[in-house]
């Protein structure tokens, strides 16, 4: 594992190559470091990428032409598999997925994932490129999972989510951690979610994004400083439950958990993605230094 650092007059960012991970986002001007550090205390990891799946299959399967593939990790396994660096610029930078025996037994499709990262300002662009280099639609789920540091704990701290919806109507994870039947229901007031620890107590909320695009992070003084942008189906809010954990992620996703009970095939899958051969699917998040 190796790291690859960018920087501008505005902000440094540093992504390792295991993982394509971003593991540093600092402005210059004040050394203000606004990524989570990794403490596995509370949780490991920074801001993985979660491909080719988006949180746990049902039972930890999937079914593709008529073959059971078993003991699917948890949102894929490119967060634990190792890049190499494609193609640099000043400020850009583009990973490309190593082919792995490891999981490729477990996913039967070709494919090449690449992970770009470029500075504009104070912003950094976050980029997802896939290409079916198979002759097979490929079927696929992709998200983001970036964890961002509120000093102190969550108390205080709030999202603006830019809606002008009075509650925030939220899918629920069961035990297993799939979608369970329940619905958790959030107040807004102007469209601002305040965090709190027990917020997080059955795990991550899971949103219909269809009129959310913008989420605001804003600390105990009402200031906002950091602002995700993105156009995804889905969004998740998480902080380990009843961790009184010291950060949030903000998660655009193409993709989510099964449902539980779901025993459809991997086409059938909700909020999967469909690839045909020869084609790619390109998308963009973008954080900004407010």
């Amino acid at each position: 594992m190796s790291s690859v650092l960018l920087q501008n007059s505005a902000l440094t960012i540093e992504i390792n190559t295991h993982g394509a991970e971003l593991v540093r986002l600092t402005a210059n001007d004040t050394a203000r470091e606004y990524m989570w550090c990794g403490d596995p205390k509370y949780w490991g990891r920074v801001s993985p990428v979660l491909f080719p799946f988006v949180g746990k299959l049902e039972q930890q399967k999937y079914t593709y032409k008529g073959v059971t593939y078993e003991k699917i990790p948890q949102h894929g396994f490119a967060r634990d598999s190792e890049f190499e660096v494609a193609e640099q610029t000043e400020d850009t930078v583009w990973l490309e997925l190593m082919k792995d025996e490891k999981w490729s037994a477990n996913f039967p499709f070709e494919f090449k994932l690449r992970l770009g990262y470029r500075l504009e300002g104070s912003m950094v662009h976050v980029m997802w490129t896939v290409i079916n280099t198979g002759e097979e639609t490929l079927h696929f789920s992709i998200g983001a999972h970036p964890a961002f540091h509120c000093e102190g704990g969550l108390d205080g701290y709030s999202l603006d989510l830019h809606t002008n919806q009075a509650k925030l109507s939220c899918g629920v994870l069961t035990e297993a951690g799939v979608l369970g039947e329940k619905t958790a229901y959030c107040e807004l007031s102007n469209g601002i979610l305040k965090l709190t620890d027990e917020l997080f107590d059955e795990d991550a909320l899971i949103i219909d994004a269809k009129d959310i695009h913008t989420v605001t992070l804003r600390d105990r003084s009402d200031t906002p400083f950091l602002q995700v942008r993105f156009d995804t189906p889905l969004l998740g809010i998480w902080s380990p439950a009843k961790a009184h954990a010291p950060f949030v992620c903000i998660e655009p996703w193409y993709g989510r958990c099964d449902r539980a009970g779901f025993a459809g095939t991997l086409a059938e899958r909700e909020y999967s993605n469909a690839l045909e051969s020869g084609h790619s699917f390109n998308r963009e998040y973008v954080i900004e230094l407010l």
